[in-house]
């Protein structure tokens, strides 16, 4: 028999099922029900560990950040500069299935917000996810010779891209069209790097 989970190991799963609910069913269509159902748990115990709704949708935003940030750095730490690149590019395909059938988490969630100031912490967080993810991506261009202004636009040109056919490829429900994108992301990555 499982032992009995620990206060943060509930908040840990109810945040964590926060995400997978947001992510599937959108931020406004998500319920403390459904949190609740997601991580096995009793509803009274959302509402404890998360008495507003906005306070849910900045514990899911926080677990996508303590889930992906770390992930960069476990990126091929031992190999060259364009060999991560190329790892990070596999990484992206590998999620392609999940980025058709429901968006990107984090962009999803942003599109989501409220504009007022109660969601502030999420919407940060999420520019932080953003953020790392396009200096991790310029700094191995730069590693590679890249100049940094160039490294930095192209590194944030490239997520704008990648986002922007994740929201195509959901919309029609087309995997070909993000492949595409991955695949001319990691060319065009590979050119830059070995000039």
């Amino acid at each position: 028999m499982a032992g009995k989970l620990s206060s943060e190991e509930k908040r840990a799963k109810l945040a964590r099922a926060a995400m997978n609910v947001i992510w599937r069913d959108g931020y406004h269509a998500a319920t403390i029900q459904t949190v609740a159902k997601e991580a096995g748990l009793p509803a009274g115990g959302v509402f404890y560990r998360f008495p507003k709704k906005h306070d849910l949708a900045l514990a899911a935003m926080e677990t996508m950040q303590d889930e992906f940030i770390p992930l960069l750095a476990t990126i091929a730490p031992n190999g060259t500069p364009k060999q991560r690149v190329s790892v990070f590019f596999d990484y992206l395909d590998a999620m392609t299935p999940r980025r058709v059938m429901h968006g990107c988490p984090v962009g999803k969630l942003m599109l989501d917000l409220p504009g007022d100031t109660d969601f502030a912490p999420t919407r940060e967080t999420g520019q932080a996810i953003f953020n790392a993810l396009i200096n991790w991506l310029a700094d191995q261009m730069r590693q590679a010779g890249v100049s940094g202004d160039i490294a930095h636009k192209t590194a944030q040109r490239m997520i704008v891209r990648w986002q922007g056919a994740i929201v195509l490829a959901h919309a029609m429900n087309d995997r070909k069209i993000l492949d595409d994108d991955i695949n001319d992301l990691r060319q065009l990555a590979g050119d830059l790097m070995d000039r």
